[in-house]
């Protein structure tokens, strides 16, 4: 148990562990991601619907979704890609979570929406090709790792049509300088958030200022194991973003300072994209 807690105390490099899957593969955890997503009293998961709606709105209105083929990469339960079909898109939606497609799958017929799911990992899983449009949603481009990032964008490249967009939002710099270390013990940890029974949870919140990186880590000991979760976040300026996206090959069309199209200001807290093939 000394070796544990000694290793939760320490810094590790960004990116060295990767944990992201588990958050939607373990059952339980995989209930509660969905609940958060449809919960509108939190943006834990997702944005509240009328934020959704506006976003989805916006996008009809730079890139009018009508007749075009879209690719909802990590759609989770559907949220944005059941409003891309009801503006007249032929979509896909993409995710790691059979759980969360389950639901979506549910909801899209009852609402009499036709949206093809298919239970993928974005980054590792053949995809499909001739998109009009890719959209990454709520912050996920943050998530990866450098290496992730250049392989996912470079994927996106390769699955959009001549011309086609690509659409995803990030955390920009105000973000991050709003984050502090915090380091948590608790039992039950976020309400039982990470296991049905009985565990004590350990939260370290860590930052890179010279990456702008943040962590959280979570150590959940159950009486039976324990096990770790590494959330790893990039943030953004609109230079480092525009340079990633400008070395896979992409022009930059249009950055704002979110996906409902605020204008792109200096403490703007988040940065949202439209780039083309």
């Amino acid at each position: 148990m000394h070796t544990l807690l000694h290793d939760f105390t320490q810094r590790p490099t960004p990116f060295s562990c990767c944990t992201a899957t588990e958050l939607w593969t373990r059952p339980h955890l995989a209930q509660q991601m969905l609940a958060c997503h449809l919960d509108q009293g939190t943006a834990l998961a997702s944005r509240p619907i009328i934020d959704i709606e506006s976003i989805v709105s916006w996008i009809d209105g730079m890139i009018p979704l009508e007749g075009r083929s879209v690719c909802d990469l990590g759609c989770g339960p559907g949220l944005y890609a059941v409003r891309f079909a009801e503006r007249g898109a032929s979509v896909t939606g993409i995710d790691i979570s059979d759980h969360s497609l389950a639901h979506a799958a549910t909801e899209a017929e009852r609402i009499g929406s036709a949206v093809r799911w298919l239970h993928a990992d974005y980054l590792t899983d053949p995809l499909s090709e001739g998109f009009d449009l890719v959209t990454l949603i709520y912050y996920d481009y943050g998530a990866l790792s450098p290496q992730q990032r250049r392989r996912l964008l470079a994927r996106i490249h390769t699955m959009l049509a001549p011309g086609g967009k690509l659409v995803l939002d990030v955390l920009g710099m105000p973000s991050f300088r709003e984050r502090k270390e915090v380091t948590f013990v608790e039992q039950r940890l976020m309400n039982g958030f990470w296991a049905p029974g009985d565990y004590v949870g350990l939260q370290r919140t860590l930052l890179y200022p010279d990456e702008a990186v943040a962590l959280d880590r979570y150590l959940i000991v159950e009486t039976t194991g324990h096990w770790q979760i590494f959330n790893w976040l990039q943030y953004f300026t609109a230079a480092r973003l525009s340079e990633e996206l400008l070395d896979a090959g992409f022009s930059v069309d249009t950055l704002a300072g979110s996906l409902a199209g605020a204008p792109l200001q200096e403490d703007s807290p988040t940065l949202g994209v439209i780039a083309g093939k």
